[in-house]
């Protein structure tokens, strides 16, 4: 049995030229060439949604099973549901369900299997066209032909999974059970009906969750497919993955209404940590970056980036060092995240250069000297401790932060290379902090942290053509 469309002509075109002419007018030549098992992409009307949520479908692994996780919007059940179709149709063609999988789940997780909670549903049938798409394109490139022959004869199946009312760990452990054959479409819009600004706010903080695996600050009105969304991360947070954002905007930003819109986003989940992913792809970027903003800063010019990365969007602190000969000639930076990575490297780059009060500002004629480190903190963990020998034994190798009343200071990883001994490092850190060296207090705060080091040694086998 065949489930038709129910929102073709409404949610996307009906005529299948159309509708891939529109699709492929969604993507974006990428500037990194990484497969995922595991995206969260929107669900709205194409016109909306339809760049995000392609930004994200670029980046999915083919699979022999291809899970699509969405919320249901007009049925209220417990648990998850499964369809007992033979087939989703759409104006591309029909993609087949995996119904012997179904079966499989049915068996061992808590669902209703039944057609009817599909039947009016938007919220899967809209990803269906994007996998057609993706996976058995109408219209290819030679190129694409050719890059695309490794992939003739791999069929992929559908598992359509609607989400009830359940915990998260039930979609958390659905993922996990199939995990080794199958990819995974988690799909959600973000916040809803709020004034343009009050989504932002919302969304950038549904982006930070995500992005940090902090489950426990989800709120329901956050987004329609949360389950789903907590799911993933969930898993991720469990298997050493992170979610890399794609794309982020709302509806307001494409129709012009900013009174009631709604959030779209899309992630992928990545098998290792966001400083991985930037060091891996973007590492000579963030030094042209760097570099760029102190290039314009002595002529006098603010520097903006002609294309920014949507990563580098995300919430960042950084450290700019710069050397000559060898010598420090300057260094600023940020401890914790207080605006996007790539405006935090920029700001801390024209500091270090111009407003570090150890030195002069940086002159011209000092340019085609200058060293440039830029450092990618992770996030700041608190160090609990007994004494000092305590928290001697558990500083190495980290970035340190001590903080005693209004005092506080901060070394980067780095500063290991010059102070190796863990006492002295110590030592060192409290004279800074304008501390005794032998201080120590019941009251005394340390916390550690990791750092991306960015130099001209990380970006040998990089390119770059993002900036003007």
């Amino acid at each position: 049995m065949n489930k038709k469309p129910s929102f073709a002509g409404m949610f996307y075109p009906e005529k299948p030229e159309e509708l891939t002419n529109l699709i492929n007018s969604y993507k974006e030549e990428s500037s990194f060439d990484y497969k995922s098992k595991a995206v969260i992409v929107p669900h709205a009307g194409y016109v909306y949604s339809g760049h995000a949520a392609m930004a994200a479908f670029q980046h999915l692994e083919a699979n022999e099973n291809i899970f699509i996780i969405a919320p249901s919007h007009h049925e209220n059940f417990s648990n998850i549901a499964l369809p007992e179709y033979t087939y989703f149709d759409t104006p591309l063609g029909s993609l087949e369900v995996n119904n012997r999988l179904i079966k499989d789940i049915a068996e061992k997780f808590p669902c209703i299997v039944a057609n009817e909670i599909f039947d009016n549903e938007h919220s899967i049938e809209v990803q269906l066209p994007f996998l057609q798409n993706i996976f058995h394109p109408q219209k290819q490139s030679a190129a694409d032909f050719v890059k695309n022959l490794k992939k003739i004869g791999r069929k992929i199946r559908i598992v359509p999974v609607l989400v009830g009312k359940c915990d998260y760990r039930l979609v958390s452990d659905l993922i996990e059970a199939y995990w080794e054959n199958s990819s995974f479409v988690i799909s959600s819009d973000l916040s809803h009906y709020y004034t343009q600004t009050q989504c932002r706010q919302i969304d950038t903080y549904t982006a930070t969750i995500i992005e940090t695996g902090k489950l426990e600050c989800f709120e329901p009105e956050q987004a329609c497919g949360l389950i789903g969304i907590k799911g993933l991360v969930d898993f991720a947070n469990r298997h050493g993955y992170t979610m890399i954002r794609t794309e982020m905007y709302n509806s307001g930003d494409v129709s012009g209404e900013k009174e009631r819109v709604v959030g779209y986003g899309s992630w992928f989940a990545y098998e290792g940590a966001k400083n991985d992913f930037i060091e891996k792809y973007y590492s000579k970027y963030i030094l042209e970056v760097a570099r760029r903003s102190i290039v314009d800063g002595i002529n006098g010019e603010e520097f903006v980036p002609r294309s920014i990365p949507t990563v580098l969007t995300q919430y960042g602190a950084s450290f700019v060092t710069l050397k000559i000969d060898g010598q420090l000639r300057g260094c600023i930076g940020s401890i914790f995240p207080t605006k996007p990575l790539i405006l935090d490297v920029i700001d801390n780059a024209k500091n270090a250069a111009f407003q570090d009060p150890r030195f002069n500002p940086l002159e011209i004629e000092e340019l085609g000297n200058i060293d440039i480190s830029v450092s990618v903190l992770s996030s700041i963990e608190k160090i609990d401790f007994k004494d000092e020998r305590d928290l001697l034994s558990k500083i190495y190798p980290y970035g340190i932060i001590i903080a005693e009343r209004e005092r506080r200071a901060v070394y980067l990883p780095v500063v290991w290379e010059q102070l190796p001994d863990r006492e002295i490092f110590l030592n060192s850190l409290k004279e800074k902090a304008g501390l005794p060296a032998r201080y120590f207090s019941r009251t005394f705060e340390a916390y550690k942290f990791t750092a991306l080091l960015i130099n001209d040694d990380t970006i040998n086998n990089q390119h770059s053509n993002i900036i003007s």
